[in-house]
């Protein structure tokens, strides 16, 4: 009987224990990573940002990924343009649903941009429509 009425009583305190753990913790070395990404984007420090590109870098549905770094500098204005920079200079990285190795940036209601963990660090990988 004892053995009962302290189960119940841990087993009544376990919601109220859990409901005081903190949110998902957010991964430093996206911090840091989306810190160095940010300020490269804002400074137009193209080598820097295709330093941090994960290619093939995936575009919206209808267009080519771009392979390269020379294809990259040729499309970067398209990518970065004057209202993705004003989005990223504010943006702060959302945690994929599916864990912590992957995370977006949403700029409204247009362009969400992914970034994952690759061989040991994260790039820059997509840039997907959200309205396609």
């Amino acid at each position: 009987m004892v053995k009962l009425y302290v189960l119940t009583i841990v087993l009544a305190l376990f919601p109220a224990v859990s409901a005081h753990e903190p949110a998902q913790k957010t991964d430093p070395a996206i911090e840091e990573f989306w810190a160095k990404f940010q300020a490269a984007v804002g400074r137009d420090d193209k080598a820097s940002v295709i330093a941090m590109t994960g290619f093939p870098l995936t575009m919206p549905y209808g267009v080519s990924s771009i392979r390269t770094k020379t294809q990259l500098l040729k499309s970067y204005n398209k990518i970065f343009d004057t209202e993705t920079r004003k989005c990223f200079a504010k943006a702060k990285p959302e945690l994929d649903s599916g864990g912590k190795r992957r995370f977006s940036i949403n700029c409204g209601e247009a362009m969400m941009y992914w970034f994952e963990w690759r061989k040991g660090q994260y790039k820059f990988v997509a840039v997907d429509n959200v309205n396609g």
